[in-house]
């Protein structure tokens, strides 16, 4: 779409409550005018966000051409009735008024003019000391793709694999610890926490896991109680802020991992209003309901590597010694996977550029973080380097979705493939990317009540069972086809290339005649 549907020619009076949060639609489409419902998905649209200042009536534009958006400016008059529900000028027409200034909206030519406008407008005050909220993670295609990366197959010089050659899947998470953790598939999903996701979303999501035979990660946000009696292969994520936390839980996990970032937002803290931090998701959390969930940026109590091989130590001797990890954005690779490993981790989960998240700074989603694929591929070298990689269980995140992006992973050197867009995608999730306005129309990023009840939580889990089965069988039919009789086989051997700046990124054999870096 180049301009917004027009979705009527007369403004809409709505009431509107003094503080809080709405997302208006630009996109024209949503059949909740004003507000967003998630059908600007794929339109190149996203939603305005506003605060009400007072309580009361306003009358909201759904022209979608006002001057003055979110609210009405009269632009709807020059619209006609046959216009109605029809994509309108590429040019915003301009109010009649002679002494208004025209309104400054992105182009693709100038795409942060509209951004420059609001700083110079309203400083912070609008936006928030981060800066202007999204979700998700950096889109595909942005980012190095998988799908530059070929598989070469077996044929003569090595065989493949007849059809009915059984292809092991498990996955052993700390292989040297007191009681490793087994998966029976090499996939599980990753760190979402309750709060940020509905209560039907993360039963739904650990009880297909389970029915998988696989795991699921908590989250920052606690142990919802429900979520980890639907799952026998627990991952309990430890945090800056330490929500919920008591070693009385961790009779009920089988692995716990410190948080030192997510792919999407390191670095700095999070913030959680009180005014969405109240019934079930306070109590998960340890905080008075109505209390701001704050998230420091790092941890204030646990600082060098000794200190977190210490608190390790105590898990350790709590569980029987269930394996200790490291969750780690891909930011300072080398130096963070050796701090891991200066303070005892079992398993490191590495979340590279084009993880996501339910809420961050566009400053930081857009602009930090190592891709995937090389910081896999670094990843893996430094482990081998170091002579852990037997003892030590790597795990990437991060953008990847489907089967392929997976058996690619585990030949760059994965051991195991945590998920989440395609988990959240396979119970429902429909990629609307507004997970961070509560309105997630699938039900699952949001903790409205009517919103939440479109969530079949059976029909939802047995979706994501299909899904991990599926994407495993695939990965055997690959594996058989290069010759592999374990998933845990593929090898960077496996991989070719023609793209020469994938090959550079990722370490990836490059398939062409000539030579990657040929001398001058």
């Amino acid at each position: 779409m180049k301009s917004p549907v027009i979705a009527d020619n007369k403004p809409v009076k709505v009431e509107l409550t003094k503080g809080e949060e709405y997302y208006f639609c630009t996109c024209g489409k949503s059949k909740n005018q004003p507000f967003c419902d998630g059908s600007h998905a794929g339109t190149g649209f996203k939603p305005k966000s506003f605060v009400a200042e007072e309580d009361g009536d306003a009358y909201l534009c759904r022209c979608k051409y006002s001057n003055n958006l979110p609210f009405c400016d009269g632009t709807h008059k020059q619209f006609t009735a046959e216009q109605v529900g029809q994509e309108g000028p590429e040019v915003h027409i301009q109010a009649a008024a002679p002494d208004l200034s025209p309104a400054a909206t992105a182009t693709k030519e100038e795409p942060t003019v509209e951004f420059i406008h609001q700083l110079a407008r309203d400083g912070l005050s609008k936006v928030g000391h981060h800066g202007p909220m999204t979700s998700m993670g950096v889109p595909r295609h942005l980012l190095p793709h998988w799908d530059d990366i070929q598989v070469m197959v077996a044929q003569m010089a090595t065989k493949p694999l007849l059809e009915n050659v059984p292809v092991g899947t498990e996955l052993i998470i700390g292989p040297n610890a007191r009681k490793p953790l087994k998966l029976n598939i090499p996939l599980f999903v990753s760190d979402m926490s309750f709060g940020s996701l509905s209560e039907e979303a993360k039963v739904s999501l650990a009880t297909g896991a389970e029915l998988a035979g696989t795991g699921i990660c908590s989250g920052e946000g606690g142990m919802l109680p429900e979520e980890q009696a639907a799952n026998s292969r627990y991952f309990y994520e430890l945090a800056s802020a330490q929500f919920g936390y008591d070693e009385a839980k961790l009779k009920n996990v089988q692995a716990f991992h410190f948080k030192g970032g997510q792919g999407a937002k390191t670095g700095t803290g999070g913030h959680l209003p009180g005014v969405k931090n109240i019934g079930k998701i306070a109590e998960v959390r340890g905080i008075d309901a109505g209390t701001a969930a704050i998230s420091p940026p790092t941890f204030k109590d646990l600082k060098t590597a000794a200190d977190f091989k210490k608190f390790a130590d105590r898990v350790r001797e709590v569980t029987g010694g269930i394996p200790i990890g490291f969750k780690l954005s891909a930011n300072h690779i080398e130096e963070d996977i050796q701090f891991a490993l200066d303070a005892s981790a079992d398993y490191i989960i590495l979340d590279g550029r084009g993880g996501g998240t339910g809420a961050a700074p566009e400053m930081f989603r857009d602009h930090i973080s190592v891709p995937t694929i090389p910081a896999l591929a670094r990843a893996r070298a430094y482990l081998d380097k170091q002579g852990v990689s037997d003892r030590v269980t790597l795990v990437i995140t991060g953008g990847l979705r489907v089967p392929m992006d997976f058996v690619k992973a585990m030949a760059l050197g994965a051991d195991g493939v945590a998920i989440s867009n395609s988990a959240m995608q396979s119970i429902g999730c429909v990629a609307a990317r507004m997970c961070n306005t509560n309105n997630c129309p699938a039900g699952i990023a949001t903790q409205k009540a009517d919103l939440r009840q479109r969530l079949n939580v059976e029909k939802a889990s047995n979706q994501l069972k299909n899904f991990f089965e599926a994407s495993t069988e695939l990965m055997q039919v690959m594996a058989r086809a290069c010759g592999h009789d374990h998933l845990n086989q593929f090898n960077p051997h496996d991989l070719a290339t023609w793209n020469r700046e994938m090959a550079e990124l990722s370490g990836v054999a490059y398939s062409g005649v000539s030579p990657l870096n040929p001398l001058k």
